[in-house]
């Protein structure tokens, strides 16, 4: 299964949005795709 997630949607975006979809990940099986602008998604997972 794929997810697809708006992560700039909400409040504390994008660390929140990441920082959950991260722990999803590690406790699912299945895959997201986090959908942003990839040089601030990036910083997030690093």
């Amino acid at each position: 299964m794929r997810i697809a997630v708006d992560a700039m949607g909400g409040d504390h975006a994008p660390s929140e949005i990441v920082a959950g979809a991260v722990q999803w990940v590690q406790h699912n099986e299945g895959s997201l795709i986090l959908v942003g602008p990839t040089t601030q998604l990036e910083k997030e997972l690093s």
